[in-house]
């Protein structure tokens, strides 16, 4: 294929087929007024043989033209075919060729690329899931077998006592992942009913920090609530009560005792932020994008020796964006961190 007719658009090449054919037709069509002049004139005429067989010659000389430029111009498609039947459950990335740019093909490949791109991504987040979620619960499941077995053998009330004990805690902690991985993957169809509605900001604080009031006293520390008493934002009071519950929750786990964990709502032109800030030990720039990741943890052995799981933020994060707004961290390392909701005002 010669390169000029690679930097024809599709368009060109279609029209260019079209010309050629009508080229190439115009004379076919000129023998046939000929030879049905001759036929009328002289209908035994030996001439009329020699014009059928070149009437014959030309249509099969038009067709074999046409149909190599319809191969040339389809070419492309053919080799995209191609290149997508490599295509497995495993492996969604395929290399298409290089298209001309100008070319109508190119749009579908670029969109295909984007497309294969977007499932080798969802493939990825996929197998971590799974290896995380067996972890998870591949964890619990071992404590439990090994509390179990040194009661059986001990054979001890008070032993045995403590490994049921144990073993329901695990029991709840792997609850409350299958809850929340059950949030986190429903179906569009399935999702949390959603119900938006002009509401006031600082009850849903209130209500928050009087659920963690008692876990925030045994730890020594203070839940602080700052938000005008009229201010209104337009929230699912669920999705935000859930959203707030889990900011909560981490910095309750991860600030040290005799701190104060501030709950604060303010307006700020044309949103509404609401905002959690610990003074805990901070999130370093490198995670700070990633700790909204499902099973993301800054540190690993201490967040699962805290109980955490890695799915807190990702709800969060999954919440805030049910209800039509943003969730942003901005944290410094040994100075605390301030989770902030920007939520819609209510219109006038």
């Amino acid at each position: 294929m010669s390169a000029w007719w690679r930097q024809l658009s599709l368009r060109a090449k279609l029209a260019l087929s079209h010309t050629l054919a009508f080229v190439l037709l115009a004379p076919g069509l000129f023998l046939l007024g000929i030879a049905v002049g001759m036929v009328r004139v002289n209908p035994h005429g030996d001439g009329l043989l020699g014009l059928a067989v070149a009437w014959a010659i030309a249509t099969l000389f038009f067709l074999i033209v046409s149909y190599r430029l319809a191969a040339r111009a389809l070419k492309p498609l053919a080799e995209m075919a191609r290149h997508l039947r490599q295509l497995s459950v495993k492996s969604a990335k395929v290399d298409l060729p290089a298209a001309n740019p100008r070319d109508e093909l190119a749009q579908v490949s670029a969109a295909v690329d984007q497309t294969l791109q977007q499932l080798a991504e969802a493939f990825a987040q996929l197998d971590r899931l799974t290896a995380n979620v067996s972890h998870e619960l591949r964890t619990p499941l071992t404590a439990m077998r090994a509390v179990g077995e040194v009661a059986l053998r001990e054979r001890n009330p008070a032993v045995l006592h403590d490994a049921v004990s144990s073993m329901l805690e695990e029991i709840r902690r792997m609850n409350q992942l299958l809850e929340r991985l059950l949030l986190l993957t429903r179906p569009g169809g399935e999702e949390m009913p959603l119900k938006l509605e002009a509401g006031l900001v600082r009850p849903a604080l209130l209500e928050v920090s009087d659920s963690f009031g008692l876990v925030a006293e045994e730890r020594q520390q203070r839940l602080e609530v700052d938000c005008a008493e009229h201010l209104l934002a337009v929230f699912d009071p669920a999705l935000l009560r859930l959203a707030l519950m889990n900011l909560v929750q981490n910095a309750i786990r991860y600030s040290p005792p005799a701190k104060s964990i501030r709950l604060r709502g303010r307006a700020a032109g044309q949103e509404i932020l609401v905002e959690v800030a610990d003074e805990g030990p901070g999130i370093a720039p490198e995670h700070q994008q990633k700790v909204f990741e499902r099973f993301y943890r800054v540190d690993p052995a201490r967040s699962r020796a805290e109980g955490g799981v890695g799915l807190g933020l990702a709800i969060v994060k999954w919440a805030v964006e049910r209800m039509g707004g943003v969730v942003e961290l901005q944290s410094e390392v040994g100075r605390g961190s301030t989770f902030r909701l920007r939520l819609r005002p209510v219109a006038a």
